[in-house]
């Protein structure tokens, strides 16, 4: 195993990311049966193997403490993972009860109702309010004062508040677990006449710009943006999906390019290149690069911040704010290093981001993109390529190292996988930039007044239009996705080791490598007779 090793020391980040991610899932696994001394156990496990390596053997005495600090960070995620599972929660009253909460999100329309995320600040009950402080999903009766509702609005409602479970009829959907990893505690229906709003708080940052989304949105409907090209426009710039129907969620997942409906490195690379050229321009001088990549970090994480805070948009703006300040220090940066921190840094703010579909399809395929792209690029002589030609063969190497990085999730989350991926990706991924810059000088040309505001909004729905249509004939071409049952969890990590034992021995040309990917095969192969 020296060539993984060595290859994980290389990246320091990664050896402490690891053991946490580790006790995040051991935490999630034995829920809710991890008792205070499991900690202090640990606890006492890496105090004494700090000990022994201060007073150790000098030979010994790294290896010692590098498992001193690798428990100390699974400990750190056993912790974390349980004290986030313990928010969500709470004993409710058995029977209806009134409730103080406020709006945390923007409400989302549904097939029969409006989705609606609250903060429950209080309940009454025996004649006396309590202190809650748990989120609840609400299901509301879809009205106009649903609909009106917006982030920061205080209302009062009477309901049955309940734990989260999951529904006799629907045994392949874990919606108890759904609820869970949201972040909420409850979930209740709230018919017209049981709720009413009391006012309106003071809005935080986050809160005013999810406002400022909903009035993009808005803004959209008022330019006659409709149907599928406004769902889908609003995806990709708003992030919000709310307004996408199945037909064309289905043509993009069996199109092979679902990806590009979830804001994420794309959607905030193009942001990134765009301020880098404006800052350029207007702030030329040396001695202003400070305030150059102070001013691009701020607008990456307020564009996050309306979008939602989805995890792949916060990795993304996290890979890319620590990308920038590490260059501005060192003046180099080791991406994989700044992928483990980013990941680091998202899994202690929220541990239960780990289970987050979103969280793990974007650091998997970005993990493949910066370990496997560069390798492909050799394999097919990109840099003696023309230009023209070398671009179309660096999207092709993408895709392909970011479908390897993501197919055995997606099998195991959705049991499918499009077979022509390689082909809509040449064709959507250059078509997406040119839709999100025309969005951005959209944008722009609406705000300062210029009167071909509106011919350039109606060539961005057609533009829309157009790629929805080519979607939906690649969708029904033949053998267009594969069907694949009972993949379980035990086949997605037989899965990721053969393709990590290829990769050894094709890159490091590892004699055991190769060996060890057939005995991976083997175990999947297994998986599927028995």
């Amino acid at each position: 195993m020296a060539a993984i090793g060595d290859s994980i020391q290389r990246y320091p980040l990664l050896r402490l990311l690891l053991p946490y991610i580790a006790g995040i899932v051991v935490a999630d696994v034995l829920w809710p049966y991890i008792a205070g001394w499991w900690f202090y156990g640990i606890g006492a496990c890496v105090v004494l193997l700090l000990f022994i390596s201060v007073l150790g053997v000098s030979r010994h005495r790294v290896w010692v403490s590098g498992l001193a600090v690798s428990l100390f960070f699974f400990l750190l995620g056993e912790l974390g993972s349980s004290l986030s599972r313990m928010h969500t929660q709470y004993t409710w009253p058995s029977r209806k009860a009134v409730y103080e909460a406020r709006v945390v999100d923007t409400p989302q329309r549904r097939a029969r109702s409006m989705l609606c995320e609250m903060e429950v600040d209080a309940v009454l009950d025996s004649a006396a309010w309590h202190r809650v402080g748990r989120k609840v999903l609400a299901y509301m009766q879809p009205t106009a004062a649903a609909d009106s509702l917006k982030v920061g609005d205080r209302i009062c409602f009477r309901g049955r508040v309940r734990t989260p479970k999951n529904f006799s009829d629907n045994l392949a959907f874990d919606y108890a677990r759904y609820v869970t990893l949201q972040g909420a505690a409850g979930t209740v229906y709230l018919p017209e006449e049981d709720w009413h709003r009391t006012g309106e708080d003071s809005l935080s940052l986050r809160e005013r710009m999810l406002r400022l989304r909903h009035m993009l949105h808005k803004e959209y409907m008022r330019l006659a943006f409709e149907g599928d090209a406004l769902g889908v426009l609003s995806a990709l710039t708003l992030g919000d999906r709310s307004g996408l129907s199945e037909e064309v969620r289905a043509a993009y997942a069996d199109a092979g390019v679902a990806h590009v409906l979830a804001l994420s490195g794309l959607h905030v690379g193009v942001i990134y290149a765009m301020l880098a050229f404006l800052m350029r321009g207007v702030l030329r001088r040396r001695e202003l690069r400070w305030l150059r990549e102070i001013l691009t970090i701020a607008v990456l994480w307020l564009f996050a911040l309306m979008v939602g805070m989805s995890a792949s948009v916060v990795r993304a703006v996290t890979m890319c704010t620590l990308y920038i300040l590490s260059r501005w220090v060192s003046g180099e940066s080791n991406s994989i290093n700044v992928l483990s921190l980013a990941a680091l840094l998202m899994l202690f703010v929220h541990p239960l981001y780990l289970f987050d579909v979103g969280f793990q399809l974007s650091f998997m395929a970005m993990t493949a993109i910066l370990w496997l792209e560069p390798h492909l690029e050799v394999l097919f002589h990109r840099s003696s390529l023309h230009p023209i030609l070398a671009y179309f063969v660096g999207v092709v190497c993408m895709s392909l190292a970011a479908q390897l990085g993501t197919f055995p999730l997606t099998l195991y989350h959705f049991g499918t996988f499009p077979t022509y991926f390689l082909v809509t990706n040449l064709v959507v991924i250059p078509y997406l930039y040119v839709v999100l810059m025309l969005c951005v000088a959209w944008w722009t040309s609406a705000i300062v007044g210029f009167p071909w505001a509106t011919a350039l909004g109606h060539g961005v729905q057609l533009l829309v239009d157009w790629m929805n249509d080519f979607l939906a004939w690649i969708g029904h071409w033949p053998g267009a996705l594969l069907h694949v049952e009972d993949y379980n969890a035990l086949a997605v990590l037989f899965t990721y080791l053969f393709i990590l034992f290829t990769g050894v021995f094709l890159v490091k040309r590892w004699p055991r490598g190769i060996v060890l990917a057939l005995a991976s095969l083997l175990g999947l192969l297994l998986q599927f007779l028995f």
